[in-house]
Formats: C-alpha cells, structure tokens, sequence
C-alpha cells in the first residue's frame, strides 16, 4: 500500500495563503517556524512564488489485542517540500507551475508487527498514514495547469498522484482508512506520494457544480525506489481512466460549506482473478496454472462532506460531518468494498478555537471469493487449525476506529494524540480486537 493512501501530507500541500503581516521566526502567531524570512515571502508572493516545507510523524504502539500482543513502539515520517509559481502574478498567464518533493523514512509499521495476522497479506488498514512505499525521496508533483474563461476550464499536465485530482477532501486521521475510503484501497490506484504521467481536464459547469475526467500512466515501477525521481515512463501496462462529478454547495443564511463527490475509474490494464484458476475451477484445485487472467479494473466510490454548525462560509470552526464509500470489481480485487463515517469539531473549548476533535469509523469487506479459494487450499492441504502456520486465514469484515484529539500549539505546530480500535484486525475473527495509542504531530517551517 497508503493510503493510501496514501495520503500524508495531502492536505498540507493544496495551496498556501500568504498572511499580509511580518511574522517572526518561531512566533506562535506564524503560520511557519521559520517566519516570513523579514518580509521575503511576502514579496515573493506577490510575484507569483509560494513555498511550504512540512514535517509530520505518526507514532503507534500497541497496548491490547492483536496478533503478536508483544507490546511495541513504532514511527514513520514525512517531510514536503512544495513550490509553486503562479504566472498571473507577473506575467498574465492564468497558469501554474507545481513541485513537490517527499522524503519518507518507514520504519516498522505496526500494523504489520503485531495488529494483523502476517498470513493475510498486505491490507490498507495502516495504523500510521504516513507509512508506505519505502524510505526514499520522491518527486510527487511536477505539473502545469493552464485555466481558461475565468478558471471555468482547467487543464493540468505532468506527473501527478491521482487522489489529489479525484478525491478531494482533506487527510486528518493517523489511521490510513478513516482518512477516506478512496480507491487506493485497489492495488493499481498509488496514493501520495506516488506520481505518475497524468492528464486532467476540469469543467466548472455552474459556480457549484464541476466535472472532472483524467488519464493517468500504470506503471508499477513507479512505486520502486530506484524509479523515486525518475521521469522516465518506462515499464508502462496501460492506463487508467478516472471520472468525477462534484458539487459544493454553500447552506442556509450561514452558507454552511458543502463538499460532495462520487467517481469512478477503468484501467485497461490485465490482472489476476482473485479465485478462478487458469485451469477452470477454483485456483486453489490446480495452483500450478495459476490464477485466469482478467483484462481491466474497475472501482467507483462516492464522499459527502458537511458543515452543520459556525459561522459559515469557508469557515471550519463548529461541527463537521462526513460519510463515504467505495467498490471494486469483484473478479480482480481482494478488497471489495468499504464504507465509513466521521465527524469533525474545530474549536471545541472557545479558549482553544484552532484545536480539532475528531472521530471516524470505517469498515472494510474481504471478497467472499478470495476467502473461499483460501478456504479449498486449507481443505486439500488438510489444514484447519488457526495455529498451524500452514493454515491461510480466512477474512471477511473489519472495523477500524479512531478517536483523536488535535492540540495546535502554535499555527506552526500541532501535536494530536490518538486512539485506534480494531475489530477482527486485517478481516479475521481470529485475530483479537486491538486498541492502538498514536501520536501525530506536524511542524510547517
């Protein structure tokens, strides 16, 4: 996997705002550590030239349940380095140009160490977000977007990750899932920070309304660490071509903001069924033929997100609700489908009105098929005890929940302490439900 997923850092990353007032190094009221370098961010600003540099680190250790009930601490981290260049500023292009750089050092993840059976495989339920793809500097962005007819038509170009264009909503849990079921939850959908050659084309219908349509490169080498800042395109399957439709509605007298979206994707690009065999029948009767190869994939997933209370607006002060869900074809994927739901409250204690609340929960489907093909190998090999480790464990459902609470110390510094329950880890009921403390904190400089 990533979130996922990936996904760390995504929400860090959109757009920067550039407040008009100096701002200190290491002043609480500045949005960076590093202040506004005596006024150089500000004038560069002003020509069109925006940076941002962020660290974030997830730690995660297990205090109950689980597979291996061994106790241990794990960590992950992240830095972004992001530039941006507006050329309307100076130059009267409505464009922009767009780099982004991540650095990630995965260490264990805990998942994989004592939440879930290691006989499952590898399943998107990451107890830290940030974790994945290995420890290795990468280009995540380099594109250009071009705007037309007052921003009513954009057209962006270059290499790109495709959750940022087709799921579109912010990353504010430690748990990878609860961030959103987005289609990363397939195996040929590489989350943040991973890029690929894309084209994308949006159209603003109405002020609310827009539609979305992509083709992004499917390349799996993309995802190695020798290939991390390559541009090369070399080691192509086929494409996917991704969909969205979208509206942001504003509510009431207060405008309360909106943010609702379905989509959906093909990939031409063959792959293994998950159960039938080359053979006919079931793989696991003839495993030497391997598995019937399918030709292309297929996921759609929708995210409604909603402002119940504040002042409205764009403001994200008062309470916030989101519900979302997403499907894969069932021939080709061992994941499903997945729904979940959360909540979001900024500013719960009027002396803290930057701090976040937050809670989610999100179950995922282990496909019915994989689990019986599993389940026939275990039956020729004689096997059906748990503890016998030739035994493949069968999944069906898990439901991962988080409770968080954010802590923003400074604009440039949050600390959010965490807590993650598991029921049936990695789908199987075998597996006793795990509780997981974590602690994320973040440092813009």
């Amino acid at each position: 996997m990533k979130k996922r997923i990936a996904a760390g850092g995504l929400a860090l990353v959109g757009s920067i705002s550039i407040p008009a007032l100096a701002a200190e190094p290491l002043a609480s009221d500045s949005p960076w550590l590093t202040g506004d370098w005596s006024g150089k961010r500000n004038e560069l600003s002003e020509q069109g030239f925006t940076f941002g540099l962020f660290y974030v680190n997830e730690l995660a250790t297990n205090v109950r349940g689980g597979y291996d009930q061994k106790t241990a601490l794990e960590t992950s981290d992240q830095t972004t380095a992001l530039f941006n260049y507006d050329l309307s500023k100076k130059l009267g292009v409505d464009g922009e140009f767009s780099l982004v750089v991540t650095n990630r050092n995965n260490h264990e993840l805990l998942t994989n160490t004592r939440v879930n059976d290691p006989r499952t495989g590898s399943l998107p339920n990451l107890s830290q977000e940030v974790w994945g793809f290995g420890s290795v500097t990468r280009l995540t962005r380099l594109t250009y977007q071009q705007n037309f007819f007052d921003k009513q038509l954009s057209l962006r170009a270059g290499k790109m990750t495709p959750t940022e264009e087709f799921f579109p909503s912010t990353c504010e849990f430690q748990s990878l899932v609860n961030c959103g079921t987005v289609p990363g939850i397939s195996n040929i959908w590489y989350g943040w920070p991973i890029s690929t050659w894309a084209a994308t084309t949006t159209w603003h219908m109405t002020p609310d309304w827009y539609v979305k349509f992509g083709v992004y490169q499917q390349n799996p080498q993309t995802t190695t660490n020798d290939r991390a800042i390559s541009l090369s395109d070399r080691g192509t399957e086929g494409q996917i071509y991704p969909v969205l439709l979208g509206w942001r509605p504003y509510w009431g007298e207060r405008k309360l903001a909106g943010n609702y979206f379905i989509g959906a994707y093909y990939s031409n690009v063959d792959a293994p069924d998950v159960a039938a065999g080359a053979a006919g029948g079931m793989e696991a009767s003839n495993p030497s033929a391997g598995f019937k190869t399918r030709h292309g994939k297929r996921a759609a997933w929708a995210f409604f997100e909603q402002q119940l209370t504040g002042p409205g607006g764009d403001s994200k002060q008062g309470l916030r609700a989101f519900v979302n869900a997403e499907i894969n074809d069932k021939e080709t994927s061992v994941l499903h489908y997945g729904y979940g739901a959360g909540l979001y409250y900024n500013g719960l204690f009027d002396n803290r009105p930057d701090d976040m609340l937050g809670f989610a929960s999100t179950a995922i489907k282990i496909n019915k098929d994989w689990t019986r093909n599993r389940d026939l190998t275990n039956q020729l090999a004689g096997v059906d005890d748990y503890d016998d480790p030739r035994y493949l464990p069968l999944g069906d459902t898990e439901v991962s929940t988080e409770l968080f609470y954010r802590y923003q110390a400074t604009r440039w510094l949050y600390l959010q302490p965490n807590i993650q329950y598991y029921h049936a880890p990695g789908g199987v009921d075998k597996v006793p439900d795990a509780t997981v403390l974590g602690l994320r904190f973040n440092i813009s400089f």
